[in-house]
Parts: C-alpha cells; structure tokens; sequence
C-alpha cells in the first residue's frame, strides 16, 4: 500500500487576509495594552491633581487653601509633608524656607508651630539658643505675623572691650534689661509692649544684633533668662487680595524671578492626558503609538 502526499496550496487571497488579520489583532493587542497604561497614568494624575476643599493631615482638620499636601504642590502655597509622622506634621511657611512641626491650629488663621532647630538647641545647651533667630518672610501671595516672639539684642562682650565700649552699649539701651548669663555676650531686652521702635530701626552699636525668639514668662522673679526661651510660637497668615482674586478666580498664586505677584491660568498636565485619552477613544492616535513603540 503506498502513501500519496497531496500538496495543498493556499490561495495567495487568503494568505493574505491570514496575515491581515494577524496584524489587525497585533495592533488592536498593542492599542488595548497602551490605552490601558494610559488610563492608569489618568488615574494617578486625577488623584494627585485633584484638589479638596478641606483635607487632614494628621492632627490638622479642617484644612483648605493656602495649604496643600506636599505631594499636590498646585493645590496650595504652603505645603504640608509627614501626616502619618510622629508627634506633628511639618510645614514650610514659603518654598524653600524653613520646615518646622504644625502642633495645631489655635484659629481659622493661626497655627502653632515648633522650630525644629531651636527645640534641639534647647535641649542641649540653652545659652546656643541665642545663636537662632525665627526670621519668616512674606511673598506677594501671603504674609505671616508671629505671635509671642521677643526681641532681644545681643551684643558681643570680650576681654578686648575697653571699659568705655561696655558702658557705651549699657546708655545705649537705658531703660532696657539686661542678661549676662551666658559667657561671651549681653542680652539686652524689653518686654513686651515696650516701646523700642528707635532701636528696632537698626539703631545699635556694631557689636550689637537683633535677634527674635518665642519667650514665655511664667515665674516671676526669675531672672535666668534662657528658662523662658521656648520652641513654640504662633504664625497668623492673610492672604494677598491679589493671590484671593487669582485663587477664586480659578487661577493658581504664583511668584516670578522677580517676586513679583503672578496669577497662572495655564493648561495642566492633566488636561493633556484627557487630550490623549480621547485621541485613544475615537482611534486617531497611531501616530502617538508609533513613536511609544
């Protein structure tokens, strides 16, 4: 019994509809894959641009603008970062000031904060603490006023000073007291409101700086200056009326090089990616899968 071999020919036709189809199903494969990447990136982007009206943030409640997260920067102009952190969040006043804890707030306006760096210092050598000073700026967005903060000056004292030096900076805060305390310097000091506008307007002796720290006096007749000094202080904000208008107007409060008050209305990303979402949708992206691949 002998085996014949028949050869059977495919018709170039449907060769080449196999093939088409093959490539049709490759790229509706590659499209499916892509658009779902893409709804992917959507969804991070809504998530990390969307901004609510209030927010929590540890032992924060009721937060609204300026504040933001630090992970949604377009939401606010004061960030806030560590809300699982213990014992407080932290909050930088302006981009690229200082960070220091949010204890909580005492009003809709106010917060109570702890300087981070002058906690330490405390802890470990109070006289260093006259090495510090609390100084926040202000921007054409927002401007904050400090509450229970002390002037002090502190004004050099060494072997090289003549008697005439030393008693010159002793008339030259007549009327103010006086700390010696800590070795190598003077604190002089008014409490508070004492009039000392003259001697804030920069009226001092070279030897002599004017530094700010929170000072809450509790015992009196305690003349050890440095126990009073402590890490907290209240910051109370207002907003710009240009930054109100930009902000519920729609835009976002900005500064430029200059610093100088700028309102963006800009294009987000976010409305970029519903541009190529829909692009996906109705197939009019095979140019944009083109260059991914």
């Amino acid at each position: 019994m002998s085996l014949h071999l028949t050869k059977v020919t495919i018709p170039k036709t449907s060769a080449l509809l196999a093939v088409g189809y093959n490539m049709a199903f490759a790229s509706s494969f590659v499209c499916f894959i892509l658009s779902l990447l893409l709804i992917l990136v959507h969804a991070k982007e809504r998530n990390d641009s969307i901004c609510s009206k209030s927010f929590s943030c540890g032992n924060l409640t009721d937060l609204s603008f300026p504040f933001s997260l630090s992970t949604q920067p377009d939401c606010g102009i004061v960030p806030i970062s560590g809300c699982d952190a213990k014992p407080f969040p932290r909050i930088q006043l302006l981009p690229g000031g200082e960070w220091y804890y949010a204890r909580g707030k005492e009003y809709s306006y106010t917060l109570l904060l702890v300087d981070l760096k002058l906690q330490t210092v405390l802890r470990q050598h109070k006289c260093q603490a006259f090495n510090e000073n609390i100084s926040i700026s202000d921007s054409p967005s927002i401007s904050f006023t400090a509450v229970k903060l002390q002037n002090f000056y502190k004004c050099n004292r060494t072997s090289s000073n003549s008697p005439y030096i030393n008693q010159t900076m002793k008339d030259h805060f007549d009327g103010y007291e006086s700390y010696d305390g800590c070795d190598g310097f003077t604190i002089y000091y008014k409490f508070y409101g004492v009039d000392d506008e003259d001697i804030l307007a920069g009226n001092h002796t070279a030897n002599c700086s004017l530094i700010r720290l929170p000072y809450y006096p509790t015992e009196p007749g305690d003349d050890n200056l440095v126990n009073f000094l402590h890490p907290e202080f209240l910051v109370e904000w207002k907003l710009s009326d240009d930054c109100s208008k930009c902000h519920y107007g729609g835009g976002r409060c900005q500064t430029d090089k200059k610093n100088n008050f700028l309102c963006y209305k800009g294009t987000s990303k976010r409305g970029y990616l519903q541009t190529i979402w829909f692009k996906v949708a109705t197939g009019n992206s095979s140019s944009f899968f083109t260059s991914l691949i």
